[in-house]
């Protein structure tokens, strides 16, 4: 058994502007099965960086007891460049400021390097899971950030299990993973108390999770292996970005060790027992409701609450109208739950003001153009 920190030197940024990684593994020797723990994708979110802190705390408790059993690696900020772009106090990690581009869209599609693979004699001796490091090396990264998720992707192949630690702007736990591991995301929130699963067969634009799942989709289809080898890729949302508590954050940090616990991958005392029951909603019907227009928002519900189609909402208030202008109503699109609300309430036409878990698919989502880019 042991413990160990690696550390990854990427391309800088600039002259001057050194940039790296580095990864914290405990190593077991009771299972062969492994994990792959990260936060800070997006480095404006961080109650999961608080929660990797935890974490660490843990396990050197458990590897001090002889109970881990497998291999978990915690990343404990997978965006250095992210880490970076802090402008007049407000840290801006969502996007890339050199071009806009979504830190979590556009990870490498790694499926024209698996197809090329097959007509290469040098590759049929390798294991799948070589294959996919092999296709993850054959990248040319463009730039740092490209490195970065070179980098991500390649150590998350390794892995039986993979956690993608987010959060919304204001928000209730939730998570995101494929409809192929359905039983394995009930499992994971049941662990971790989150009462609302997104599942999708497809959502489109190469998000971490998603990067995580495809070329095993194609081994399976190629049938270089078995659906039930299949590792577990998701995305939790840990509540909004101003839930940095170390409550919460011990409170999840003892779920994830849960899920683990029942994963094979370390030995618990006591059994795990489910804390709450998880409801499913398609990915298609999430719906992202737009500003009606310019002004303040006022809820008349909160995050959490359970909503009904046409349902009243909140309210828009235009601070530029006229005297004894009416407010403009925010309704419901959907039957299901206020999942995410904006942290700040002063917002624009357009701008997404709240995203509700709808019970049915919308006729206006579509699989592969599910996420939003903002």
């Amino acid at each position: 058994m042991s413990i160990e920190t690696r550390f990854t030197d990427l391309p800088p940024l600039g002259p001057g502007n050194t940039v790296r990684l580095h990864n914290h593994e405990f190593t077991g020797n009771g299972s062969s099965r492994s994990a792959y723990i990260q936060a800070g994708l997006h480095a404006d979110e961080h109650p999961g960086l608080l929660v990797i802190q935890h974490l660490q705390e843990l396990l050197v408790e458990l590897h001090q007891q002889n109970r881990i059993l497998g291999r978990i690696v915690l990343c404990p900020f997978a965006n250095p460049v992210g880490m970076t772009q802090n402008v007049l106090g407000f840290w801006t990690g969502r996007f890339n400021l050199a071009n806009g581009e979504n830190f979590n869209r556009n990870f490498p599609d790694l499926l024209p390097v698996l197809d090329a693979q097959l007509n290469d004699h040098a590759c049929e001796k390798l294991t799948p899971t070589q294959r996919l490091v092999h296709a993850v090396a054959a990248l040319s990264p463009a730039d740092t950030v490209s490195a970065v998720r070179q980098t991500l992707l390649g150590e998350a192949l390794q892995h039986d299990v993979v956690l993608d630690l987010h959060c919304d702007t204001a928000g209730v736990l939730h998570l995101y993973a494929n409809d192929a591991q359905r039983d394995q995301a009930l499992t994971l929130a049941e662990c971790m108390n989150i009462e609302i699963v997104f599942l999708e067969k497809s959502a489109g634009g190469q998000p971490f999770d998603e990067s995580c799942n495809r070329p095993w989709d194609w081994l399976i289809e190629k049938g270089l292996r078995s659906i039930e080898e299949r590792p577990f890729a998701a995305s939790i949302e840990l509540r909004g970005q101003a839930d940095v508590d170390d409550q919460l954050a011990r409170l999840d940090a003892l779920g994830i060790l849960d899920f683990l616990a029942l994963e094979g991958l370390i030995r618990l005392d006591s059994p795990v027992e489910a804390k709450c029951i998880p409801k499913v909603y398609p990915l298609e019907g999430a719906s992202h409701l737009p500003s009606p227009g310019h002004g303040l928002l006022v809820w008349k519900k909160r995050v959490g609450e359970a909503v009904s189609k046409g349902e009243l909402i909140g309210e828009l208030v235009p601070i530029d109208a006229a005297i004894g202008a009416h407010r403009l109503p925010i309704l419901s699109d959907v039957d299901g739950v206020i999942t995410v609300q904006p942290l700040f309430k002063l917002v624009r036409a357009g701008q997404r003001v709240a995203l509700l878990a709808g019970i049915e698919p919308l006729p206006n989502r579509r699989a592969g153009q599910l996420l939003n880019h903002f």
